[in-house]
């Protein structure tokens, strides 16, 4: 049995998994292209494929009629052709919930930096300055944080929010349990930017959240507020963003991902000092990464090898086609 990693490796114990039970694994390189992604399909036809980069379409798929799954090494895999692969019998596994510690812990490190200032403070002191006569800075104790999207990174940003003091309103249509008890649940996500004084995005990038946070969900947001986003970069107007900034309606934000990665010159956000950015990181650090990797392994060695499927698989309807019911 063979498996392609694509991006980087993955971490030595989940490799071990892997090659206890059968499995060569076929590496990548850090950052594969579409050509680089068709060759390797083709010249080694792996049984399963585990993304860490590179994007899956039809054209990769079409290189490779063996393969047999999929499993993504993180909760987002908005660049795999899910569509697809299922019309193809290829269940699809993500890693949900495995960087949901990394992300909130990021997320509050951005909402900290806004509302302290701490970079511009940084800079101040670097230069020879001192503290302002005015103070510009906040604290987070008795705000309201939005939490948009509500699964497992979600839930986690509503307990730290919670250890800060603050207040958590929630909007998760999507949600089918219960929202905790000390978190108010909103009805619409107009609802959710109005009561709140700092938001924080979670959700996936589709076609109906592509561009939710545009000029006029900036504008129902609250004078003075924060907008965080540690999910897609797609989810969010990053023009219409900076206007809310440089008019004064919000008063920051923090930026994980772009609309454009690397961003580059695709965007005006890098020329706000009120914009905190960090390059798509926030659920990458050793910890997260070594649950993910064992995630994907798992996956991987429990469909190829044994036939089984888990709560992490997002395409319940891959067995549904014949391919996927002849396996």
């Amino acid at each position: 049995m063979k498996v392609l990693v694509t991006g980087w490796p993955l971490l030595r114990p989940a490799v071990g998994l892997l090659r206890a039970n059968g499995f060569a694994i076929i590496q990548s390189s850090p950052d594969p292209d579409q050509a680089e992604l068709i060759e390797l399909m083709a010249a080694h036809r792996p049984d399963a494929l585990i993304v860490r980069s590179g994007v899956i379409d039809p054209p990769c798929l079409d290189a490779n009629p063996n393969l047999k799954c999929i499993a993504n090494h993180g909760a987002g895999y908005d660049d795999i052709d899910v569509a697809e692969a299922t019309r193809r019998g290829i269940p699809v596994f993500a890693a949900p919930g495995r960087n949901a510690i990394s992300v909130a812990e990021h997320v509050f490190a951005m909402l900290l930096a806004v509302r302290k200032r701490i970079i511009h403070h940084d800079s101040l002191v670097r230069s020879g300055g001192w503290r302002p006569g005015t103070p510009d800075v906040g604290e987070l104790h008795g705000l309201t944080l939005g939490v948009i999207g509500f699964g497992a990174i979600g839930e986690r940003v509503a307990s730290l929010a919670q250890a800060f003091g603050m207040n958590v309103v929630a909007y998760d249509p999507v949600r089918t349990k219960p929202f905790p008890a000390d978190v108010t649940a909103c009805a619409t996500l107009e609802q959710t930017l109005a009561d709140s004084d700092a938001v924080s995005l979670h959700v996936p990038l589709t076609e109906s959240t592509r561009n939710m946070i545009d000029d006029t969900a900036l504008a129902q947001m609250r004078p003075g507020s924060i907008l965080i986003n540690a999910a897609r970069g797609g989810v969010v107007d990053e023009a219409a963003l900076v206007n809310a900034i440089d008019a004064g309606h919000l008063i920051g934000a923090g930026l994980d991902t772009f609309s454009v990665e690397p961003p580059g010159n695709a965007t005006n956000a890098t020329t706000s000092d009120r914009i905190i950015l960090s390059p798509h990181i926030a659920g990458v650090t050793p910890e997260s990464t070594l649950r993910m990797s064992m995630c994907c392994a798992e996956n991987t060695v429990g469909f190829v090898a044994r036939g089984e499927t888990s709560d992490d698989l997002v395409n319940a309807g891959w067995c549904d086609y014949t391919k996927g019911a002849s396996k």
